[in-house]
């Protein structure tokens, strides 16, 4: 398990950033760009205001962002120009080096430019400060082994709580897939990765939206078989671009 030695050494990586030489970008799984919008209970305190061009050139979406503060419209990562975003975050972290915010955009940045080690080394970082954007994105990491992190679907399960017990959609979401299939040492549990997936849909979370249908398409998790609510569910999944969505409506016959 690849670890840091604390907030100083993150800050000392992403002043190097704009230095290092960039490798050709990846399609790198960002587990903060799902749907969200702001949670309720055990919400991230607000961002401190002042809109800096990390925010603009390296921030997720104000849906991705979920119940953190969103201060600009924010980008998706496979729209980051990645080489100014990470040139952008240095100068931010060197300018503001207590805001976590900016640690977890400057590994989006590093990520994008297929810098995976230093990615997981600054969102693990931020992750320790209780970021959850962070703790999403780390969990996606140990889920798929990457950036020098072994396989480790029980600290994926960990972090994505982290996120979830905040109120983040994105941990929202990924805890239930791990409740439905009983992985990281999870007790398989159909009724509470629904109440996750609710939680996360009603915020806009696009795949919960399409998991949450699922299970009232099937009448699994507690609920009652519903059609009707599998298809409108199904079609706001759809709207938020998951593909998978608008094969389950033709399927179905709601296409």
């Amino acid at each position: 398990m690849l670890e840091t030695t604390g907030r100083a050494a993150a800050w000392g990586t992403l002043l190097l950033l704009s230095a290092l030489a960039g490798s050709p970008a990846r399609a790198a799984a960002d587990g903060s760009d799902q749907k969200g919008a702001p949670g309720a209970a055990g919400a991230p305190a607000e961002a401190p205001a002042g809109v800096t061009e990390c925010d603009r050139l390296a921030q997720p979406t104000r849906a991705a962002m979920g119940n953190l503060p969103a201060l600009v419209d924010g980008v998706s990562l496979a729209e980051m120009r990645w080489p100014a975003a990470r040139a952008a975050c240095a100068r931010a972290m060197e300018e503001a080096p207590g805001e976590v915010r900016f640690v977890a955009f400057a590994a989006r940045a590093a990520d994008k430019g297929g810098d995976a080690r230093t990615a997981a080394r600054l969102y693990r970082a931020a992750a320790d400060e209780g970021y959850p954007l962070a703790q999403v994105n780390l969990g996606v990491m140990y889920e798929g082994g990457e950036g020098g992190l072994g396989r480790d679907d029980r600290e994926a399960a960990r972090l994505y709580r982290l996120a979830a017990d905040q109120g983040y959609p994105a941990g929202q979401a990924s805890l239930g897939t791990f409740l439905l299939a009983g992985r990281g040492g999870l007790r398989r549990n159909e009724a509470e990765a629904a109440r996750l997936w609710r939680l996360a849909a009603d915020a806009g979370n696009a795949g919960a939206q399409n998991n949450l249908g699922k299970l009232y398409a099937e009448g699994r998790g507690g609920l009652r078989r519903d059609m009707n609510e599998a298809a409108r569910l199904w079609r706001l999944a759809a709207e938020g671009g998951v593909a998978e969505a608008r094969n389950n409506l033709r399927r179905a016959g709601r296409g």
